[in-house]
């Protein structure tokens, strides 16, 4: 396209030529009339008398023309190169912006492909690659690195042209143009990354003499880092940047996605298991509950009718005792159903279902429990009150299974715009560092659960216990996000 545009232009600059060639001619015949006229019938001079000037003049007009057809040449000559050369360089440019649309738009057919962030990560340092590659630098010169946290260090997940060793090896991100680009959360380069604090640990930047590293983030969180290298010396610019900054965009967004996705994925598996252990739960019940009773119910039935004949007395005392232990089973298995759904919590409220609950445990195992301040369940939705609901009858049930205790006092009241739920006993208390490192290493139910429980209404849970002293659970919950006024 170039060559054809420096031909087109100095195809015009030779008409122009020709144009310039044709007026001087076209001069010199209307000066030669001119000087006819002049002489011979204005001035009746001889024609020996006006050649000489006529001489002059057309020599001077060639001399003018010699020099204006030299300097349209050579201003062709210069306008040609320069145009050629703008031209050359907007070509680069828009060939350079091209590649980068293209690759962007791969990066982001691969986002909505894939869930897998290491592929998206792969295919941002392909992209970055590009800035070292529109300098004219081979591709294979990159060096270069996707770090992401875990926990505080930084590790490699995706690499170009790493060695083994450098795999295996992590970045603090505290020092160096990565703890700059970290903390400024902009680009960050240099031109001796063989002697940056942190890249130096790594042999494939020994070789490097310039490296630029771009922050992962998305707002005020960081998620990582891109480093990338050369062994050959450049120089980016402001356009490198913003490649550098949308490739970091895309490969946030990807890694949000995929984090979604995992959070999804377990949060799918902890219902599934939290569903099956309610399920065995539920079954161990039946099995030492009502299964029992109703098998011993059968029995005494036999007995009885075996009475009927003989001793009829005895079978009416027989029968009585059959009634209690139907009573009974009826009583567990209402228990069980309030547990699966408590259908007082949808039609009279928090209050009443921990009442309910209370009530339940007073009767069975006769401890002296008391609720206090049950109005003011009333100041959050129904999704609140039935997760504060299921919090605070797993609290209770710990307490009765657990604690030993003697009293247990559940309280709410509003504190500013929060609702507070405590359940507080005065058992025997336990290690809480010990039980909690237990029950993240099981992922089971309990104070796991209650917390999952706490957060899907965006509350804080604080177990508080020592042995000996019994136990506190506090829960709080924003009501300006789940208050009765908002819906659920």
């Amino acid at each position: 396209m170039s060559k054809n545009l420096a031909a087109k232009i100095k195809k015009e600059f030779q008409r122009l030529n020709w144009f310039v060639i044709g007026t001087f001619f076209l001069a010199i015949v209307v000066m030669l009339g001119v000087f006819y006229a002049v002489y011979t019938f204005i001035m009746n001079g001889d024609l020996v008398d006006w050649l000489p000037g006529l001489a002059i003049a057309v020599f001077t007009l060639i001399v003018v023309l010699v020099i204006v057809y030299a300097l349209v040449d050579r201003y062709a000559d210069k306008v040609q190169a320069t145009t050629t050369q703008l031209v050359g360089t907007e070509l680069h440019q828009l060939r350079a912006a091209n590649n980068r649309a293209k690759s962007l738009q791969s990066m982001a057919s691969v986002m909505r492909a894939t869930l897998s962030f290491e592929r998206v990560v792969e295919e941002a340092l392909d992209v970055c690659s590009l800035a070292i590659e529109e300098m004219g630098i081979p591709r294979q010169s990159l060096v270069g690195a996707v770090f992401l946290f875990n926990g505080d260090d930084l590790i490699p997940v995706a690499t170009r042209r790493f060695t083994p060793v450098d795999i295996e090896k992590q970045l603090y991100g505290k020092r160096g143009i990565v703890g700059a680009a970290l903390t400024q959360a902009e680009p960050v380069t240099t031109d001796h990354p063989r002697q940056d604090p942190e890249l130096r640990q790594f042999v494939a930047f020994h070789n490097c003499l310039t490296a630029a590293c771009i922050p992962l983030r998305a707002g005020f969180q960081i998620f990582g880092a891109i480093v990338i290298g050369s062994d050959t010396a450049v120089k980016f610019d402001k356009e490198h940047f913003e490649l550098f900054n949308a490739v970091a965009d895309q490969a946030v967004i990807a890694l949000q996605n995929a984090q979604l996705y995992q959070r999804l994925e377990a949060e799918k598996q902890r219902i599934i298991e939290a569903d099956e252990e309610a399920r065995k739960e539920l079954a161990r019940d039946l099995h030492d509950g009502p299964t029992q009773t109703i098998a011993a119910i059968a029995m005494r039935i036999n007995f009885i009718r075996s009475l009927l004949s003989r001793d009829p007395e005895q079978a009416l005392g027989e029968l009585e005792k059959v009634e209690e232990l139907a009573k009974q089973t009826s009583k567990e298995i209402r228990g069980m159903l309030f547990t699966l759904r408590p259908l007082v919590l949808e039609t009279q409220g928090l209050a009443a279902a921990v009442e309910t609950v209370i009530a339940r445990i007073k009767e069975t195992d006769g401890l002296n429990i008391r609720l206090v301040g049950g109005d003011k369940g009333e100041l959050l939705n129904e999704q609140a009150q039935s997760v504060v609901f299921s919090i605070v009858e797993e609290a209770l049930g710990n307490a009765r299974k657990y604690s030993k205790a003697t009293q247990i006092q559940v309280r709410f009241w509003q504190e500013d715009n929060l609702f507070v739920a405590l359940v507080q006993d005065n058992g025997v208390g336990f290690d809480v560092q010990a039980v909690n490192h237990d029950y993240s290493s099981r992922g089971s139910l309990g104070m796991v659960n209650m917390r999952e429980r706490a957060d899907r209404i965006d509350g804080s849970l604080r177990l508080d216990s020592t042995p000996g002293h019994g136990t506190s659970v506090t829960l709080v919950v924003p009501l300006d996000k789940h208050g009765s006024h908002i819906k659920a």
